[in-house]
Formats: C-alpha cells, structure tokens, sequence
C-alpha cells in the first residue's frame, strides 16, 4: 500500500471516527470529557499530554521523518494555550476546538533561530495554519490539515516525574520549567490563604502612573494607533499590572511574616529571605517534593547561593520601605528600589572588543526579559531564566541604565536586556573566554 493510500483512507476514516469535515458546520454531538474549558471536541486523552513528531505524510507521498523525534513536540494545555518544539526553536500559540474530532490552532509565535541543514522546522511549523482535524488511533495522534492534504502523525511521551506539588505530579525534561511550575503553584495557594486580591482602584492607578511614564518619556506612539489597537494595548496594560501588583503584595505579606533579606531585582524588590523561609517550610510540611537531585540542586541553588545577587543593605533606610510604598502610589517623593549599578556602572566591551565572550543571567527569579529596544517599554520577545546563557553582542546606556544585546546561546531572538542580571560566563575550564582585544589607529 503506498503512502498515498494510506493517507487517503486515513482522511475518509476521520468522518467515521466522530470528525466533522473541515467545511461542516453541524454539531457532532455532545458526549465529550471536559477538559476544564470549554473546548467540547478535544478528548481528555489528547489535552495535558506530550506528543512527539513520528512522521508528516503528503498527498503526493511524501514522507517527512525528523532524525530525532524528541526535538519535535506538541503539548495541548487546558487553559487553550499550545507548547510547540520545532528542533533548534520553541513557540507557543492557541488552539480550540467546536465539536469532537475538530481542531484548530492560532497563530505560534516562536523564536528564529537557523536550525542546522535538514532540519524540518519550517515545514513542521507550516502544518498547524491548515490543521481542522484530529482523530486518535493506538494511542497515536493523526493530525489533518485542510489545503495541503498532510496527515501529522505524533506519539505519546511519559515525559520523567521531576517533582510533585500540593498533590499534582510535575513531568518535565527541564529543570527551569519545574523552578516555575512549582513556585506558581505554591505561591497561588498562599496568595488564597492570604486573600491577596487586584482592586479596580489599585489597577486604575497603577495603568495611569504607566501613561505618566511613557509621556515623560515622549513615548506618544499610541496617539496614532486605531480605536481597537488603543483597546489591545490597554488590555495588555492593565493585564502587566494586574500581575505586578499581586506580585508586589505577595512578596510584601512573605516579607512581613518571615522578614529575612532583600535584593534587587528587574521588577523591584523581591524579599529573597522570606522565599526561602516560606519554602523550607511548605517542603518539610510535604506540600513539594523534587525528586531528582540535579533539579532539586539547580532549584535550591537560587535561594542559597549569595553570589547569585545583590542584596540591599540590611537595616538601611532602603530596606525599610520596600514594601512600605506601592508601586501604583501617587507618592513619587520615595525613588523606586532599583539596582545601584544601573546609574553608575559603563558599558561593558562586547565580544568583538575584549569582553566576555557569553553572559549568565543571574539574581532573577521571575526570569529576564529580552526587549527588542533598550528600554524598559520595549516590546518583550522572551524571557530568560537564571542560568541561560547569552552571547555578548556589545552594551550601551539608555534610559540610565545599561543594556546588553544578546542571543541565547544556540540561537534565538536578538535583543537588549538590562546588565544588572548578567555575570561573564565560566568557560569548562573555569576561565572566562575573553573576546579579542581591538584597537583603533
């Protein structure tokens, strides 16, 4: 039988197996496990798991294998987002679903970096525009696509138990996506218990002490944006807020109930002491295990390690109001807790004239963003964690402060990050590769 075959009777059996066609509008029923959103046609089986790329068939018998299957993967999360892998890039979308069998995916937006000759990335990343379909077959998941007549296949993977948390298991390869997932849960539930809730009025004050901002800094580019696009950026204005002021307060009630030290941090203060006082007690409590111990160190190393930060200075008139002054405050006579070296410090030399060849982002637990200008209104293309290397693309002072342009090691996105988070990377041999020295004539 050839592929071509195949495919075909593949797709006539989607109707069968419960899939509308793309074109059909009618119901298919309602006999449909939740999912906890309402994405009626997506079975619980499919939602939460990792699947890895087997093969992409063509109507023209075209068969696409990558080498390693394991640098293409697909992960349906039941809040409507979607993880993607396309070898050397990650991306992350939507998809939804309108009845059993049917499926669609929103744009993905993923990083750009020259993935090595061979690899499938474009065409993998090209199937998710036309996919309408999906149908499950010993445990394997066929997508359909609707214009080229591609069928995607995908496996199943039991990604290792990393860590368990209030209960739920933590399945991943990567030990910053574990950092993350277990820090978010624990501190969503001590946000409950401690009835830490966004007002309107905090909101309303925190969104305009933004416009302040950006007019002082002769940012008026939103003047010329149409009435929906002033409505998105709103909506992104008031979304940042409401996430940096549950922060603010969260960190304000972990600081008032177990004190400890402080240290800056790219979004204000974060009350490092109390962090690790807070989770020392909820890991002896059994509320978290991490189960491998490359993880656990990696995880503890943030919390442990003095060298990774910069502390504000214990009983210092700093220290007393950190948590003292809201940040959305009308009261602007308190400057905001910022890194001391942002103002003082000069533009470190890039790779090309005798810097350090890479830097490792440092002292941050939210993650760093990466803008693309140097400013902290730059439009962020990613964030990176602690520990990610970047290479050293050269620095400046904007905004008095100073910014690298950097690319993840590897490839990725090219942009600015703020200085105050990198140290020169530690080659294997523990030196720092130094780049050569120019000089001019």
């Amino acid at each position: 039988m050839s592929l071509r075959t195949l495919l075909i009777g593949l797709m006539l059996l989607l109707p069968i197996a419960g899939v509308s066609s793309p074109e059909s509008t009618a119901s298919s029923g309602t006999d449909s496990v939740s999912t906890g959103i309402e994405q009626p046609g997506v079975q619980s089986a499919l939602v939460g798991k990792h699947w890895q790329l087997v093969e992409i068939l063509s109507m023209d018998d075209r068969a696409d294998k990558p080498d390693d299957r394991s640098l293409y993967t697909l992960e349906l999360k039941d809040d409507g987002t979607v993880l993607v892998r396309a070898d050397c890039n990650r991306g992350t979308g939507s998809w939804t679903s309108s009845a059993p069998g049917k499926l669609e995916f929103g744009p993905i937006a993923s990083t750009r970096a020259q993935c090595p000759p061979g690899s499938l990335h474009d065409r993998y990343l090209a199937q998710f525009d036309w996919v309408r379909s999906y149908v499950m077959k010993n445990g394997h998941l066929f997508l359909a696509t609707l214009a080229d007549g591609s069928i995607i296949e995908f496996e199943p993977v039991q990604l290792p138990l990393a860590a368990t948390v209030l209960g739920e298991e933590v399945r991943t390869d990567d030990p910053g996506e574990m950092h993350e997932i277990v820090l978010s849960r624990l501190f969503n539930r001590y946000a409950e218990q401690q009835g830490i809730e966004v007002t309107d009025a905090e909101l309303d004050a925190y969104v305009e002490g933004m416009r302040r901002g950006m007019r002082a800094r002769g940012l008026t580019a939103e003047d010329e944006l149409t009435p929906e696009e002033t409505a998105e950026a709103e909506q992104m204005r008031r979304d940042m807020g409401r996430s940096m002021i549950r922060q603010w307060k969260l960190n304000r009630a972990l600081y008032r109930q177990y004190g400890g030290r402080i240290i800056y941090q790219q979004l204000g203060p974060e009350p490092l002491g109390a962090y690790r006082q807070y989770l020392e007690e909820r890991q002896a409590a059994g509320d978290f295990e991490i189960h491998r111990k490359d993880f656990r160190e990696a995880f503890w190393r943030y919390f442990t390690t003095d060298e990774m930060h910069d502390f504000i200075e214990p009983g210092s008139e700093e220290e007393a109001r950190a948590f003292s002054i809201p940040p959305w405050s009308d009261n602007t006579a308190a400057p905001a807790t910022s890194h001391p070296a942002a103002d003082d410090a000069g533009p470190p030399a890039g790779y090309n004239n005798g810097g350090p060849m890479n830097w490792e982002v440092t002292g941050v637990a939210s993650g760093l963003h990466l803008r693309a200008q140097p400013s902290t209104s730059g439009e962020i293309l990613t964030t990176y964690q602690a520990g990610t290397i970047l290479d050293n693309l050269g620095c400046e002072k904007a905004e008095k402060r100073v910014w690298c342009y950097v690319q993840r090691f590897g490839g990725g996105p090219v942009g600015y990050v703020v200085a105050d988070y990198l140290k020169p990377a530690v080659g294997p041999d523990g030196s720092v590769p130094m780049g050569p020295e120019t000089t001019s004539l």
